[in-house]
């Protein structure tokens, strides 16, 4: 049909009545946005033309006009793409989740949250593109056209979410062109490209960190805990261990072995400058992580279990044993611990297993080279190579000193002030302390 025969009536009623008897033969809902190829093969209008017509009666493009006119609501249906086969690729991501993977309902809720935000950003951004499409190219100008509109998404993300689903959603971007590539075509992951122009995200390889309202699962669970779920001990020690623990993996970020070798009364340092020094760090390589690390939140109820410990006359691990040759847990016992803690709270990693040491770690790491990134001009960094000046943003390179772990703390402070609501000190430690002499004062970072 010629373009003058494309009326205000074509665009106004026609049109949107054949759509309609179309999108039901097909089983489609009736508000579904079709895309420009469907109107192309389902109605007797060419596309560009109904666009240029669109333009010149309205100012409108072709789907703008047909949103005035319901369609793209998507009120009824499961997704917000308006590209058919993006759809089905959709629907076989989610059951290749949910049968292949066994994931929780909880996570497959998480993962189509995810997809809708993307779709959020392809709108609000006006990239015109479906998720199915940026993994397809023929081109090289089309490929670097794909990865930079995904580098559009990640950015609006970044600029509407919260930093613990921000750890999370970019994960289950990456994941469904991981998946469809086996039934669909996909060339690349976008994704995955995208990615190395964000220096916060965690590397290839290493945990897969918890989410900020999973971390408040556990602290909860933690809290409300009625019995002690390791046999043997006594429930209100367990509950103080476990809650330092807690707080210490969140705070400073260490490692397991870290964990198990610390000592409460020497390497924990408060005042005007709350850090910890992992001295055994200065003969691991130079950029593997920074000796002297500030304590990002609870600096008050770890001083408080610090001066616990030294009334006592405990032996200074952070979670003692007297049982083990070196005094302490080991990581492998506190891993446990945290597992058995994490399958009570339903909390669980995206490929269905129970959170460690690690994952705790990996959300402080998340959230401090994030801090640092977006603060990088605020912050004094040094080159590994020939000292010199370069602002890289990481977390080993900052220069470890007294105001440098101040500008960390402070810029940092939103990424961690409120990952836990430490309201009381743990019962056990109330029988030794006087609790109003810490808690006035908890979780305000601003005071440093």
């Amino acid at each position: 049909m010629s373009r003058e025969r494309i009326s205000r009536q074509v665009l106004d009623e026609r049109l949107p009545a054949v759509l309609r008897e179309q999108l039901r033969r097909d089983g489609l809902p009736r508000d579904h946005l079709p895309s420009w190829d469907y109107i192309r093969t389902h109605t007797r209008y060419s596309a560009e033309g109904l666009n240029i017509k669109c333009q010149e009666f309205y100012d409108q493009t072709l789907h703008e006009h047909l949103r005035e006119h319901g369609f793209g609501a998507r009120s009824n249906g499961k997704w917000p793409a308006n590209n058919e086969e993006t759809i089905q690729s959709l629907e076989y991501f989610i059951t290749k989740q949910e049968d292949n993977r066994g994931l929780a309902d909880s996570t497959i809720k998480a993962i189509r949250s995810a997809i809708k935000k993307v779709y959020e950003a392809i709108h609000e951004e006006e990239l015109d593109v479906e998720m199915l499409d940026l993994g397809s190219y023929a081109s090289h100008e089309e490929r670097l056209t794909n990865v930079q509109q995904t580098v559009t998404i990640i950015e609006y993300m970044d600029r509407t979410l919260s930093d613990g689903t921000m750890q999370n959603y970019p994960h289950y971007f990456s994941e469904y062109y991981r998946i469809v590539k086996n039934a669909y075509r996909v060339d690349l992951n976008p994704v995955e490209q995208a990615l190395d122009e964000f220096e916060w995200v965690r590397s290839k390889g290493e945990a897969h960190p918890i989410t900020e309202e999973q971390l408040n699962d556990v602290w909860n669970t933690v809290n409300n805990l009625e019995e002690c779920p390791v046999q043997g001990y006594d429930l209100d020690r367990w509950k103080m261990w476990m809650k330092v623990l807690i707080v210490f993996l969140v705070a400073v970020g260490p490692r397991s072995s870290e964990v198990e070798q610390l000592d409460v009364g020497t390497q924990l340092h408060f005042g005007n400058d709350p850090h910890v020094h992992f001295d055994e760090r200065k003969n691991l390589r130079q950029d593997d992580a920074p000796e002297y690390v500030p304590i990002m939140m609870g600096s008050d109820f770890l001083q408080a279990y610090r001066e616990y410990i030294q009334e006592v006359g405990g032996n200074g691990s952070l979670v003692p044993s007297p049982q083990s040759e070196s005094g302490s847990r080991t990581a492998d016992t506190l891993n446990e611990w945290l597992k058995r803690l994490c399958k009570i709270a339903n909390v669980r990693l995206p490929d269905g297993t129970l959170p460690t040491i690690q994952n705790f770690r990996q959300l402080w790491k998340t959230n401090y080279k994030k801090a640092l990134h977006k603060n990088r001009n605020e912050i004094k960094f040094v080159s590994d190579e020939g000292g010199t000046d370069n602002p890289k943003v990481d977390e080993e390179n900052y220069i470890d000193d007294v105001v440098n772990r101040r500008h960390v703390r402070e810029l940092g402070r939103k990424y961690f002030e409120d990952l836990l609501n430490i309201d009381e000190l743990p019962k056990v430690m109330q029988e030794e302390l006087d609790q109003t002499e810490y808690l006035d004062r908890q979780t305000s970072i601003s005071d440093y």
